[in-house]
């Protein structure tokens, strides 16, 4: 295999070790179908999984994009925000995750709209073969550089499946998780802000009290919540009180509430989670 920096330095346009305020950028072809998608952004983003809620140590994603987006939009866990502005039509590409330290599993995500509303976007798990692997990558201290390659050998689209075939080089700056500022459990955690607005949403979902649902909420979590409604039908009582019970039994089930800043997660037993934005001074949910 050629050293990845040798088959960087091809591309004039994707320095592999620029400084991470350089943008990102990304060159080759994507084709969905039948259809050739530019994509001209590229993002890296490393998750330390602090809350331990991910099947990997860490976990690098990697977003190739045909527009600009915020660095934080591959931050926190799903649904990560480039996957909801995907969903929205605000965003097309590629996005990649994998473990940082292990090349030979990558998982890729076709950012483009589904065949039918609702349907998950399309996932490929693609493995080493015949000694290669699925992806290049250099991971440097502040960017990260490299190529990755992908045919369908399927005939056309399949069940939904759109078909795919991508050939991309890309040189994208590297940002972090924000730092943990602390870890709650135990009565704290039971106590903590967070809990305070999952219990209280919980009640207003009992009630059918959608306004005060969304006033716990941010404006992510409300849209996400209208979608879902208008695709659930007219009859949205059934499902808050599921909804509620659901909450109530999340939290004794609550393991801990990990901070980053204005962000939170809180932790329940089986790999549930919780997602919590500081905005305005209040605590919001953001799930």
């Amino acid at each position: 295999m050629k050293l990845l920096g040798l088959l960087l330095l091809l591309f004039a346009g994707l320095p592999p070790y620029a400084s991470a305020i350089d943008p990102g950028r990304v060159q080759g072809f994507l084709q969905v179908n039948d259809t050739a998608m530019a994509l001209t952004q590229a993002y890296a983003h490393l998750h330390d999984n602090a809350e331990g809620l991910l099947d990997r140590p860490q976990e690098l994603r990697l977003l190739l994009a045909d527009r600009e987006v915020p660095p934080e939009a591959l931050a926190g866990f799903a649904p990560l925000a480039a996957e909801q502005m995907a969903r929205e039509g605000r965003l097309q590409g590629l996005l990649l995750k994998l473990d940082p330290n292990d090349h030979q599993r990558l998982e890729v995500t076709l950012l483009y709209p589904p065949a039918e509303p609702g349907q998950p976007f399309m996932t490929q798990t693609l493995r080493t073969t015949v000694g290669k692997a699925p992806i290049e990558l250099k991971i440097g201290a502040n960017r990260v550089g490299g190529a990755v390659e992908h045919h369908d050998e399927r005939q056309g689209e399949t069940g939904g499946r759109p078909k795919l075939a991508y050939g991309l080089r890309f040189s994208a700056p590297l940002f972090h998780e924000m730092a943990v500022t602390a870890v709650l459990v135990g009565p704290a955690a039971q106590n903590s802000p967070q809990m305070r607005v999952l219990r209280e949403q919980a009640r207003a979902l009992e009630k059918g009290d959608f306004e005060s649902v969304q006033r716990l909420s941010t404006e992510g979590a409300h849209r996400r919540r209208r979608a879902f409604l208008a695709q659930a039908g007219p009859e949205p009582g059934s499902w808050a009180k599921q909804a509620a019970a659901e909450l109530r039994d999340s939290a004794r089930r609550l393991k801990r509430v990990v901070w980053r800043g204005d962000h939170a997660v809180a932790v329940f037993a089986g790999k549930r989670w919780q997602s919590f934005v500081r905005q305005g001074g209040e605590w919001k949910s953001d799930n």
